[in-house]
């Protein structure tokens, strides 16, 4: 889900792949319109991101313009699934080294609360360790 409030590569910069942020059948217009607010409360945002990896969790397939990435992204939650638990739903977390936006690292916080509070119990955040997104999450 990418938080284009942000800037950076969540907002389409340093070559992400522009059909990433197109919004696809798991998320509402209303929801990835919230996702491009930067006056957006951070509460709010996050809010809609919780859902809507909830959404996704919960098993609704997504049918639109993220197939450019299905393969990949298939093979990589086998090799996690074999290391985490067959049954796993595995959200992995992504983000730059430093915050570009003002209220950036505060969504980030406010982000790992919502989902590490009201998610499946089933559901693992994967993150590469890095500092800045990952090291907040």
């Amino acid at each position: 889900v990418p938080l284009m409030r942000t800037g950076g590569a969540s907002n389409g910069e340093f070559n992400f792949p522009l059909g990433a942020l197109e919004r696809s059948d798991f998320a509402t217009t209303q929801q990835w319109l919230l996702l491009k607010d930067k006056d957006a409360a951070v509460d709010a945002s996050a809010g809609v991101v919780a859902d809507i990896v909830a959404a996704c969790a919960a098993g609704k397939e997504v049918t639109s313009s993220q197939s450019w990435a299905k393969e990949q992204a298939e093979a990589e939650a086998r090799r996690l699934r074999c290391e985490l638990g067959y049954d796993s739903r595995i959200v992995c977390i992504l983000g730059g080294q430093k915050y570009l936006g003002d209220s950036s690292e505060a969504l980030v916080e406010a982000l790992a609360q919502k989902l590490g509070s009201s998610t499946d119990p089933k559901m693992k955040f994967v993150t590469g360790g890095m500092p800045g997104v990952q090291k907040t999450f």
